[in-house]
C-alpha cells in the first residue's frame, strides 16, 4: 500500500482496516509513506512531528506481517497554487517514482498486489509496474484529486497512464465520471469494522441528546456553531485534529485527534451524526465513500449533511450549506427520524470487503 498514511497512526483510515484484514488471514503487509520531506517541517499537517519520532528512510516491523517505509525527501510533491511555479515543478515531480529509495524497488517485484491512494502516489505508478509487472496494480480512489488539492501533475499523470493499473478501486459512482469508460472500475463501498461496534458496551455519554462529528475533512465550523446556539439541550462531540469550533460553547466538546477505538462508542451511542462539509462543487461523491457516514448508517444514527454530500441514503437530513435556517431544520428532521427504519443489510465487514477488491 503506497501513499502518504502511515502504518501505525492514532486515526485510523480504510487502509488500516484493510491491512488489519489482510493480516488477519496470514497476508503480509507493506507501507510505503511517500508525503513527507524537508518542507513538511513548515507546513501545519502535523506530519512532520509524528514522523521525527520515527525512523526515517528504512524498513521498519510495525508488527506481526506489517512493515513501513517512511519516505523522507528534500522535496515532495505539493500544490504550490501559483501558476508558474506549479508548471516549473511539475516537470520535477512527473520523474517522482525515479527517486525511489533502492530499499523500496528491491521490494517491488515480490509483491502480488500493490494499491496506489489517491494523493501524490499515482506519480510513482509508472516505475512500480516497471519494476512489478506481475503484480495486481490497483488504483485506490478514495478521494477526487482536486477535492484533496493535489498537484496538477497528479491528475495529468493518472490520466495518462490509467492503461496500466489492473483494477480502479471506487467507493462512490460519482467517480466513475472521472475515468475513462474503459477503464477497469470496480464499485465497492468502505467495509467498518463490525466486530468492534457489536462489541463496544460502555456508553460514554453522561447525559442523553448527544451528536456526533468524526473527522475534520472540509470541515464547517460554522454549521456545528449554528446547531449548539439553536440545540442548547443537545451536546455536539468534535473528533479530528482540525475539528475546532468557530465559537466555544458549553455544549460543544473538541476531542481532538484520538484513537479509533476511543471513537466506536460515542458513535455507537450517539443519538445523531453529523458530517459538516463545507461546501464544494468537487465533493459530491462524499455521499458514499465518506467511511463515517457508513459508520454512522451501521449504528442506524440519523444523518446531518449538507446537500452535496446526501445522495443515496433516506436517513441523510440535508441542508443548504450556509443557511442557518436549513441547517436547524436538517437537525429537527433528524431528531424526529425512525431510527429502525434504517437498513444496515448492504454494509461489509473490511473482511468482505478486502475479499472482494484482491478476488
Amino acid at each position: 500500500m503506497t501513499g502518504q498514511h502511515f502504518a501505525e497512526a492514532p486515526r485510523k483510515v480504510d487502509l488500516h482496516f484493510m491491512a488489519d484484514a489482510l493480516r488477519a488471514q496470514g497476508d503480509h503487509v507493506d507501507f510505503l509513506v511517500c508525503r513527507l520531506s524537508f518542507v513538511s517541517r513548515f507546513l501545519k499537517d502535523g506530519r512532520w512531528n509524528f514522523a521525527r519520532q520515527r525512523p526515517l528512510n528504512r524498513w521498519v516491523a510495525i508488527d506481526r506481517g506489517l512493515e513501513e517505509f517512511i519516505w523522507y525527501q528534500a522535496i515532495h510533491p505539493m500544490n504550490f497554487k501559483i501558476g508558474i511555479l506549479n508548471t516549473i515543478s511539475g516537470w520535477l515531480f512527473r520523474r517522482y517514482g525515479r527517486l525511489m529509495p533502492k530499499a523500496v524497488r528491491n521490494r517491488l517485484p515480490f509483491y502480488t498486489h500493490i494499491l496506489i491512494e489517491s494523493g501524490p502516489a499515482p506519480l510513482l505508478a509508472p516505475e512500480i509496474r516497471k519494476a512489478a509487472p506481475d503484480a495486481q496494480l490497483i488504483y485506490h480512489a478514495a478521494d477526487r484529486l482536486k477535492t484533496i488539492n493535489v498537484h496538477p501533475c497528479v491528475e495529468a499523470v493518472l490520466n495518462e497512464t490509467i492503461g496500466i493499473y489492473d483494477l480502479v478501486h471506487i467507493m462512490a459512482e460519482a467517480l466513475r465520471q472521472d475515468f475513462p469508460p474503459d477503464a477497469p472500475i470496480l464499485y465497492l463501498p468502505h467495509g467498518i469494522a463490525k466486530a468492534a461496534f457489536d462489541d463496544a458496551r460502555v456508553n460514554p455519554y453522561a447525559g442523553r441528546q448527544n451528536a456526533v462529528s468524526v473527522g475534520d475533512m472540509l470541515f464547517d465550523a460554522g454549521a456545528i456553531d449554528v446547531l449548539a446556539e439553536a440545540n442548547p439541550g443537545w451536546t455536539f462531540h468534535l473528533f479530528g485534529k482540525k475539528a475546532i469550533p468557530a465559537v466555544a460553547r458549553p455544549n460543544i466538546i473538541a476531542h481532538g485527534e484520538v484513537a479509533f477505538d476511543t471513537i466506536i462508542p460515542f458513535i455507537k451511542f450517539a443519538d445523531i451524526g453529523i458530517a459538516p462539509y463545507r461546501d464544494s462543487s468537487n465533493a459530491d461523491y462524499l455521499s458514499q465513500s465518506s467511511l463515517k457516514m457508513i459508520q454512522y448508517s451501521y449504528c442506524r444514527l440519523p444523518i446531518v449533511a449538507p446537500v452535496f454530500a446526501s445522495a443515496g441514503r433516506d436517513h441523510v437530513c440535508a441542508y443548504q450549506p450556509g443557511d442557518a435556517g436549513s441547517i436547524r431544520d436538517a437537525f429537527a428532521k433528524a431528531q424526529a427520524f425512525d431510527r429502525s427504519s434504517i437498513d444496515t443489510g448492504s454494509i461489509m465487514s473490511w473482511d468482505e470487503a478486502v475479499a472482494t477488491l484482491l478476488d
